[in-house]
């Protein structure tokens, strides 16, 4: 009986031992690996953008790019080391394997650097929560509506209908203007005109668009006349601004422009003297 035992014994240790076993073992770990670290990034990232007063439609569409991101390269990385024992168990020399890869991975790295670069860049903003579908930005480089967001580039739609598409390590700066924007309209009127009569045609403009039915719903508060901003030889620069809505900027600042000119036609306002070339 203890005879047999031994031999159970040292049949499990051989099949222990014999590389089929091994590989198999190796698989299955790097499998579990896997299921595991899918679980811990959904469930960490989930957390991370799942904020009080954050809009869930829009945390859950980055939660989903950057849970992907992170999950490819992870899994990447685990069945690349998988692969590399596996093919070891087969007497391979590992050091003349990972040299070669060594010097394939920094080539194809320096030809691709700046896709790395777009792809990490893209990676930061959609984590940061830069801009994302819908907003209306100003990235330097165009400005226009997100029409689509991808890890590596994003495209816009400008407001006479071009479509841009802008890498996003290209992007040296961002100006979202879909989070809080506001609409300011410079009058630029002869340097004669006395402040205090500008200033009851400013309170008169301000109080024209409040009541105005066009921008019925796009002010998120009462216009302002902000005063003379500029004084030059021929003209004086009185400011006007007011906060609206994300993305109603422009057709209020389109709006506003019309009460000017219109302010300009009947006497109101009076222009400076045209600058003789």
């Amino acid at each position: 009986m203890r005879a047999q035992g031994q031999g159970w014994l040292q049949r499990l240790e051989e099949l222990h031992l014999s590389g089929p076993f091994r590989v198999v073992a190796i698989l299955l770990a790097a499998w579990v690996v896997t299921l595991l670290l899918k679980l811990v990034v959904k469930r960490v990232l989930r957390r991370t953008f799942e904020l009080p007063g954050v809009d869930k439609t829009r945390a859950d569409a980055r939660q989903r790019a950057v849970t992907a991101a992170l999950r490819s390269a992870l899994v990447g990385v685990v069945w690349a080391l998988a692969a590399i024992t596996v093919v070891s168990e087969f007497g391979v020399n590992i050091g003349a394997f990972v040299a070669t890869a060594t010097v394939i991975g920094g080539a194809v790295a320096f030809g691709a650097q700046q896709l790395m670069r777009d792809l990490i860049a893209g990676f930061f903003v959609l984590v940061e929560d830069q801009y994302g579908v819908g907003d209306e930005i100003d990235l330097g480089l165009a400005s226009g509506t997100v029409e689509r967001m991808s890890l590596r580039s994003v495209r816009l739609r400008d407001s006479v209908g071009g479509v841009w598409y802008v890498p996003h390590g290209g992007v040296a700066r961002v100006g979202n203007l879909s989070k809080a924007s506001a609409a300011a309209v410079d009058l630029e009127v002869a340097r004669a005109c006395r402040r205090t009569e500008l200033d009851a045609v400013a309170a008169d403009l301000c109080a024209a668009l409040a009541a105005d039915p066009e921008v019925d719903g796009m002010l998120a508060a009462e216009p302002q006349a902000v005063g003379i901003i500029d004084v030059r030889d021929d003209r004086l620069i009185y400011r006007l601004r007011v906060a609206t809505h994300p993305g109603r900027h422009a057709l209020v600042t389109r709006r506003w422009r019309l009460l000017v000119l219109d302010a300009f036609d009947d006497g109101r306002l009076a222009a400076p003297a045209p600058k003789v070339l």
